[in-house]
């Protein structure tokens, strides 16, 4: 490996170096010193992104792992290629996020049997009356304090088993139990994010996890019913970005569908219900 600097491997001593060569290579080092400079440049423009970013991993764990043979050795082995700041996870059936955590030299914050916030970094429980469909943690990331929720939505009633009834019938696909139970629980975990920011002040916050029902943004008029479903657009009423759909705004090119692969398509119908909805920052894609 040649580790010569290009001005160091410039002899002007040399008798054959004419004044027409001399132009050219004092020019092919002019050149070669700003691409350097320029890569550089870009080097240090990303670190600057990199400390102004945090990446956020949203996972239900499936009856906390226990359908799927050796499930935390695979738990672990999925985030040993990912590089996660705050990690948001569903279906921990009481222990399955304590281990992921110990498993990954994660703290966890977990306030009933079902979701857990985990993260590397400094994290704190905070006390909320969202058991056990949510819990609120504070999060010391790179960029301050991020107030994190993860949620899981009641199950009961799926909407999109009724798409044949929508829109012309949405009220009645609204009125059943399992709708106005979602619609009650994404209200009472804003209701205390306002809370809780009237006590800490102002933050960035992040709500993810396994919402149970699709979006207004993917159930648009095209290839769904143009269907503003209830519990989702109340975070969107609340002023956040639903983060995939922000990067990636097409549902007919990306439609990110997370229920149900496990199921054949004939048994249960293809959506998105996974989400993550942020405040008071910018998304950006993650690589």
């Amino acid at each position: 490996m040649d580790t010569n600097r290009p001005q160091d491997s410039l002899s002007l001593g040399s008798s054959s170096l004419d004044a027409a060569s001399l132009d050219e290579t004092v020019r092919s080092v002019t050149e070669s010193s700003a691409n350097i400079s320029a890569s550089a440049e870009e080097l240090f423009t990303q670190a600057q992104r990199h400390m102004r970013t945090i990446k956020v991993f949203s996972w239900n764990l499936w009856y906390g792992g226990r359908e799927i043979d050796d499930a935390l050795t695979k738990q672990q082995a999925v985030l040993q290629h990912e590089d996660i700041d705050i990690l948001f996870v569903q279906e921990c059936f009481g222990g399955a996020g304590l281990r992921l955590g110990r498993v990954a030299g994660m703290t966890v914050a977990q306030q009933d049997y079902d979701c857990a916030v985990l993260s590397p970094s400094p994290i704190r429980l905070l006390s909320t009356d969202t058991a056990p469909f949510a819990t609120a943690a504070l999060v010391q990331t790179r960029l301050g304090e991020v107030l994190a929720w993860s949620v899981h939505l009641a199950p009961w009633d799926y909407g999109p088993y009724r798409a044949a009834s929508l829109p012309e019938d949405a009220e009645t696909v609204f009125s059943q139990r399992g709708e106005q139970m979602r619609t009650e629980e994404a209200a009472k975990i804003l209701s205390e994010t306002d809370r809780i920011l009237a006590e800490l002040g102002e933050l960035p916050v992040i709500i993810a996890g396994d919402f149970n029902v699709p979006s207004g943004l993917d159930w648009n008029g095209v290839g769904q019913p143009q269907t503003a479903w209830p519990a989702t657009q109340a975070f969107m009423d609340a002023g956040f970005t639903d983060a995939f759909r922000s990067a990636h705004p097409y549902p007919a090119k990306a439609p990110g569908l997370t229920w149900s692969q496990i199921e054949p398509r004939e048994a249960e119908p293809r959506d998105r219900i996974d989400f993550i909805y942020a405040r008071g920052l910018d998304v950006v894609a993650g690589t």
